[in-house]
């Protein structure tokens, strides 16, 4: 029930396959050290993407920055660029790394923070190894246990023969960079007790479980997690940079030593910088500052070096980078068209970014510049679904789909004609699952239609993990959503998509009465139900738009319509129907995958199923995919087409074909399969062989006749191009039909095979049965090595 993609965008889209799979998708050293933002994209990936879809004279926006990777992957590949960040710590960190600077200034700057501060901070950390003066890198200890956790600290593997503390330089007498905590190394932190401290943040944080501020441990005061000598440093940094004269290296600076809290906190040893508020009560490090500061400087001026050609006004493109909300943005400025927007998709829960930055964002309100406070206005424009009580209005899901139901709405505001929407996406775990398919009806909602996908793993996009899919959905993707043209969108009345209720009301109709429905009662059903429903008079258009519809969803043949057997009918039949319907489909999404990629992973195969069943409730779907018994089920019929190859499934080198041009018949649609089966009564000397125009209820295909002894027979044909044995049902209703028409034959053809049940009711009522193996000795005797049939080993 999709809209259709243009084939000149398709082409497009199709060219990105090529233009990535020798790309790793890593981010580079210098972006990943500089500072901490969290999930970052790698922007040679995007860049390979933008090259392959893009124009030169084509205008990119990207709507959440965020660390604006795909900012530096457009440069110079567009003619402009503009990227919104709500977030103002953010968007002042990633704006010093795009923003050129004077870096023979800024060494100057360094120089004479260092000549202030350097002894001073270094004296904090002064220690001794073997009677030689010495400094100290960090510590390694339990903050729980007190003095106890200085002396003797739980092992771990960076502490070998208890030598807790690690030394900047090698001593001269053990040749050691490493000795135990001893009792000058515990008066020096005494010592350091008496210095005040009161200027050191004291803010409480937003509480957020998820993230490890938590009221019970402490974490959601700021200076919980510093030691007291660390925020001696800190403090002495930080007034030595504020002496300094407003510059925009002195703003470098400043976003360096920001960058440093991260480890300049008590964390777990060899921690990262993702946990950011997990209070440590053992197995923690305290690191020296002003190292920390020096190694993100070093860090900063590598990143300058390495993107000197990707600084803003350095390449051909115009950028502007804007620290706003992206709908105010686009609400102030109406004349504004784009042609692509790029972007990392906004998470429900995974990633509450105005929480995370909390760290950074209240030091820099309290000593540099009042700008980064956090405000409520950022609080409501940010599209997340967070656990923080406080926030009350961003905990519910309902209010998460609103957000982005607003985001797609923008975007269609925004967007040119034929303009495409680029999402990074990363949905982990099954829950996110129906998530995403509530996103594909919001933005089918705002006129857009799921276009393309193609998955990406983060270190090896040539071996991605091959997991189960109630686990994993997948690592990372790359969606497409295409902006149809005004009279292609689809019939949304209010929050509610009409062309779903349109469908579920005449199947439902259908599937009640036993004679043909002509389509023009089907148009004057539609329209007493959009009056009842809505009060809506239906003009000349909508009847129009009626029919139209009619026509897409069902067969409609001499003015008669009836329901079609190769659409998917969601949350309409009964969910087992569904669930065979759904298998029986699936040799068509392998050999789309197999014959557009040439090989996919299990994860590509649901991926397809999701983006045909978005049509209506999504807990239906999720009930069906995560069946365990429907996954085995789906797996060993793509085993029946496939072979594993690494961690991707090409196809099987052990199908028996006739010759490499030779056509799968269970791959071919149930339109495809019914012509066939027309070809083959023609062949075998059946006259009259008419195609009915549906293959629904009334369970006729093809009627035809032949002469037999003087005499003319009638026979009825059902045609199944099914990957699952057909049962009982269907045959039922094929006799009830030929009684009906009281005519001579009834015939089920089919690629599978029956069921018990199925081949007893036909035997009883007389209704000859052709499977699939049948099937194919008769098309081999009229032709020849053109056919084959894939799921007859199933």
């Amino acid at each position: 029930m999709k809209k259709q993609i243009p084939e000149s965008v398709k082409i497009r889209l199709n060219g990105i396959k090529t233009a990535i799979e020798a790309v790793p998708n890593t981010v580079p050293n210098e972006m990943r050290t500089t500072f901490n933002f969290k999930g970052r994209k790698s922007p040679d990936i995007a860049e390979k993407v933008i090259e392959a879809v893009c124009d030169s004279d084509d205008i990119i926006y990207d709507p959440f920055m965020g660390a604006g990777s795909f900012v530096y992957a457009a440069m110079g590949k567009v003619k402009r660029i503009y990227a919104t960040e709500l977030d103002n710590y953010t968007f002042n960190a990633v704006a010093v790394l795009m923003n050129r600077v004077d870096m023979l200034k800024l060494q100057e700057l360094f120089d004479i923070v260092k000549s202030d501060v350097y002894e001073e901070i270094m004296a904090l950390y002064e220690t001794s190894c073997c009677g030689c003066k010495n400094y100290i890198h960090k510590v390694l200890f339990d903050p729980e246990e007190g003095k106890e956790g200085y002396f003797n600290p739980s092992s771990n593997r960076e502490i070998v023969d208890r030598k807790n503390i690690k030394l900047v330089d090698k001593c001269p007498i053990c040749g050691e960079k490493a000795k135990k905590f001893d009792e000058d190394d515990y008066k020096k932190l005494i010592s350091l007790d008496k210095v005040n401290v009161d200027r050191f943040p004291q803010k409480q944080y937003i509480v957020n479980s998820r993230i490890n501020i938590t009221s019970s441990t402490g974490a959601d005061k700021y200076d919980r997690i510093f030691t007291q000598r660390n925020k001696i440093a800190l403090l002495m940094l930080q007034d030595a940079i504020n002496k300094l004269e407003s510059s925009e290296e002195r703003d470098v600076l400043e976003q360096v030593l920001v960058a440093s809290i991260s480890l300049a906190r008590i964390a777990m040893y060899g921690s990262s910088t993702d946990i950011l508020y997990h209070v440590v009560g053992h197995g923690a490090q305290d690191m020296n500052v002003w190292l920390l500061f020096e190694d993100k400087y070093k860090s900063f001026c590598k990143f300058k070096t390495a993107y000197s050609n990707k600084q803003i006004g350095t390449t051909d493109s115009e950028v502007t980078i804007i620290n706003k909300d992206y709908a105010s943005y686009i609400d102030e400025n109406p004349d504004l068209k784009v042609d692509v927007i790029y972007t990392d998709f906004p998470y429900t829960d995974q990633v509450p970014y105005l929480e995370r930055n909390q760290l950074y964002r209240v030091w820099l309100e309290k000593f540099y510049d009042s700008k980064y406070v956090l405000t409520e206005e950022m609080l409501e424009q940010e599209i997340v679904q967070t656990n923080a009580e406080s926030r009350t209005a961003k905990r519910d899901i309902e209010n998460y789909y609103k957000d982005i139901d607003n985001m797609f709405a923008h975007f269609s505001k925004v967007l040119n004609n034929d303009g495409l929407v680029f999402f990074t996406m990363k949905l982990g775990k099954a829950k996110y699952f129906k998530t995403y398919i509530e996103i594909v009806n919001l933005a089918r909602k705002n006129g857009f239609e799921y276009a393309y996908q193609i998955g990406i793993e983060k270190k090896d996009p040539t071996m991605r993990k091959q997991s189960a899919f109630t686990n994993t959905f997948m690592n990372e993707m790359i969606v497409v959503f295409y902006k149809l043209p005004e009279s292609d969108r689809y019939w949304y009345i209010g929050n509610e998509n009409y062309e779903f209720l349109l469908v579920k009301k005449v199947y439902s109709y259908l599937i009640r009465t036993k004679d043909y429905v002509t389509l023009t009662s089907a148009v004057t059903l539609v329209c007493n139900d959009l009056k009842s429903k809505y009060s809506y008079i239906a003009s000349e258009q909508d009847i129009f738009r009626i029919k139209a519809l009619l026509e897409q969803y069902f067969k409609v043949d001499a003015g008669c319509i009836q329901i079609d057997n190769n659409q998917l009918y969601l949350d309409i039949e009964d969910t087992t129907d569904l669930y065979t319907k759904l298998y029986d489909l699936m040799p068509i999404f392998i050999r789309q995958l197999l014959n557009s990629k040439g090989k996919f992973v299990l994860e590509d195969v649901y991926f397809e199923l999701v983006n045909s069943l978005c049509d209506g409730n999504p807990k239906t779907i999720a009930q069906i995919l995560e069946d365990k018994s429907h996954q085995r089920d789906i797996e060993k019929l793509i085993s029946n087409y496939c072979q594993k190859d690494g961690q991707y499934y090409v196809e099987r080198k052990d199908i028996s074909k006739p010759n490499e041009d030779a056509i799968d018949i269970s791959t071919l649609s149930g339109t495809d399969f019914e012509i066939l089966v027309q070809n083959l009564l023609k062949a075998e000397g059946y006259e009259n062989v008419i195609k009915m125009g549906g293959a629904g209820d009334l369970g006729v295909d093809i009627i035809a006749s032949k002469r037999q002894q003087d005499r003319l027979l009638h026979y009825i044909f059902q045609c199944k191009r099914w990957a699952s044995n057909v049962g009982s049902d269907p045959i039922q209703r094929l006799y009830a039909e030929r009684i009906r028409r009281g005519l001579d034959y009834a015939v089920c053809v089919t690629t599978s095979g029956y069921t018990k049940d199925g081949k007893k009711v036909a035997m009883d009522l007389e209704v000859e049965i052709v499977d699939g193996k049948q099937l194919m000795q008769r098309l081999n005797r009229y032709f020849p090595d053109e056919y084959y049939n894939g799921i007859q080993d199933v």
